[in-house]
């Protein structure tokens, strides 16, 4: 879709912190972290954002994907407790995973103005460093 943002992201025609990819789908950091390292995991092919419109072979393969983010959020983050998996899409209408880490003592906040690109390029560099 020309004016989905995320299909922007996925075709790379717009910027964003990308930490893990495959074929079908890619995850990057959240501008509006509300927490440090929230993630967003999109399918690269544009689906509507209410996951249970989505047949069940995309579901199972888009759990897989976030399981393997959640594996670099978990490994690479420090003081993440676990990763927690949210699926509102409310904001926008392209399916996606919200990661969040959750960390002791650090409450959910949305911020009043997003990250920079070079603020999530760190915490980017971070977690891609991860080897399995």
């Amino acid at each position: 879709m020309e004016d989905c943002i995320f299909c922007k992201i996925a075709s790379k025609t717009v910027p964003a912190q990308i930490i893990w990819e495959n074929a079908d789908f890619v995850a990057f950091l959240d501008i509006f972290p509300v927490v440090p390292g929230a993630t967003v995991v999109i399918p690269k092919k544009h689906y509507c954002s209410y996951i249970k419109y989505a047949d069940s072979d995309l579901t199972t393969k888009l759990m897989d994907a976030v399981k393997e983010v959640m594996n670099l959020l978990d490994s690479q983050l420090e003081g993440n407790l676990r990763t927690k998996v949210v699926f509102e899409g409310l904001e926008i209408d392209h399916l996606h995973a919200k990661l969040w880490p959750i960390y002791k003592g650090i409450r959910e906040e949305t911020p009043q103005k997003p990250k920079t690109q070079e603020e999530l390029a760190k915490i980017a560099e971070r977690i891609k460093s991860y080897k399995s």
